[in-house]
């Protein structure tokens, strides 16, 4: 079988593709998007869709003129409608320049498929690209939903992104390009082992393939069994979740609590997310599922984030949006610690507990599995520190004593864990501890 057989069988088989359809092409003249785009002239002509091409000139390179030219040369000689866009220097933001990049591609894709009434973006994504990226994710951590890599197809704008090569290799593309004599350009840039994605290209997927030559077909392998096992999950999710939430939303507690507890923490991810449309860590997820599961005290209020807070009541659990405030807190608000992020509680204060030494003055402190969660919130008639030797101080009398003026004493914070013990008075005294499970480190920033 012929490459361009192939890949024309590919397309039928998924049914990606029609001749009734305008289709964008994103071409950039490297050699992935120059063969997906003769790859698509060669489809036969009762089956090959109206084509497209979009190009961006990122005008980081001095060849990007060059590579300009040449595609519009190109398109004119393929009779091929060609958009091009420049995104100027003068735009380039100092840092994050790639990501910033890749945003102004996809918007730009994006409105060409408005303009050109089109049902789809065709980007040159291939096999070598799925495994960086899954290498890349697997070193970052997170979510293992994310570890199912770059789809062949999914919703983007007013149709769907489609990437038909994802089952071909770089060196089956660079084949290709020379047997077909296509002509492309490479970008300096991709040699550059100081970006990320290019050491994993360069250094570790050949160390890999040495390993097993089937690196690539092995991991598109264990994505599609995560993505069959994931699909399981989210089906099983969305019938338990319907069985313990009520008609207005609301999540009723005793009905979560009975359910199996490996079930419980998924369910509940997936509650928080289609009520406040917003995805969370697994790590920002166990403190609030730890407070849900807890029945005293019967009235509860929780802060998510700045925008999100939880009140559980009666046996329900409802997610509530915030109310903008002014910047002082508002007199019991209480804020759940986020561990390693920077958290402002006060117009002045910002705080932030972690698991590594951070880049400033900070405070190594024990805590237990116990303690969580943590949260901030003003201090309380009756909060008291624990003192070497076992004694107690009230943190109304340790700020009285050091002379902390009466109506600076309601803006002070304390960081409090599960029980309500106070293990710090922000800005002042930590509480006193000589043991525990793990070390973290309190830190402080005061802004004018």
């Amino acid at each position: 079988m012929t490459p361009i057989q192939k890949f024309n069988r590919q397309l039928a088989a998924a049914k990606l593709l029609s001749p009734q359809q305008t289709v964008v092409v994103a071409v950039s003249t490297g050699v992935d998007s120059m063969v997906l785009l003769h790859l698509l002239q060669r489809l036969p002509a009762a089956e090959r869709p109206r084509v497209v091409v979009a190009h961006v000139n990122h005008h980081l390179r001095e060849q990007s003129q060059m590579e300009a030219d040449y595609l519009r040369q190109y398109c004119q000689q393929q009779n091929l409608k060609l958009v091009m866009a420049d995104w100027l220097p003068a735009a380039h933001p100092k840092s994050g320049i790639e990501a910033a990049g890749r945003q102004f591609r996809y918007h730009v894709f994006a409105k060409v498929m408005r303009e050109n009434r089109a049902t789809a973006v065709l980007t040159a994504h291939h096999a070598n690209d799925q495994v960086e990226t899954y290498l890349m994710k697997l070193a970052r951590g997170g979510d293992i939903s994310q570890l199912t890599g770059i789809a062949t197809s999914r919703p983007f704008a007013t149709g769907r992104l489609i990437r038909p090569l994802l089952t071909w290799s770089k060196d089956q593309l660079r084949n290709y390009a020379a047997e077909q004599h296509v002509v492309y350009f490479e970008d300096v840039t991709n040699q550059d082992v100081a970006l990320t994605r290019n050491r994993i290209r360069h250094r570790v997927v050949p160390e890999l393939m040495t390993v097993n030559p089937q690196l690539l077909k092995h991991v598109a392998d264990y994505q599609q069994q995560l993505t069959t096992l994931l699909m399981a999950k989210k089906q099983m999710v969305t019938v338990l979740l319907s069985q313990v939430v009520t008609a207005t939303g609301a999540l009723v507690v005793d009905q979560w609590g009975a359910l199996p507890s490996q079930w419980q923490l998924a369910v509940f991810a997936t509650w928080l997310e289609q009520q406040t449309q917003q995805l969370f860590t697994e790590s920002k997820l166990q403190p609030l599922v730890s407070w849900g599961q807890r029945t005293r005290p019967a009235t509860s209020r929780l802060t998510v984030n700045a925008a999100w807070e939880l009140y559980r009541n009666a046996g329900i659990i409802e997610a509530l949006p915030i109310k903008k405030r002014g910047k002082k807190l508002m007199p019991r608000e209480k804020i759940m610690v986020d561990l390693n992020q920077w958290q402002k509680i006060t117009a002045t204060q910002t705080v932030g507990i972690f698991t590594r030494v951070p880049n400033v003055v900070s405070q190594p402190f024990w805590l237990t599995e116990a303690d969580w969660p943590l949260v901030w919130r003003p201090w309380q008639a009756g909060d008291r520190i624990v003192l070497k030797g076992g004694g107690h101080q009230l943190v109304r009398r340790l700020l009285i004593d050091r002379k902390v003026p009466a109506e600076r004493r309601e803006q002070v914070q304390v960081l409090v864990n599960a029980q309500g013990n106070v293990l710090w008075v922000v800005g002042h005294k930590f509480s006193y501890r000589t043991t525990g499970t793990q070390t973290v480190f309190l830190a402080l920033k005061h802004e004018s």
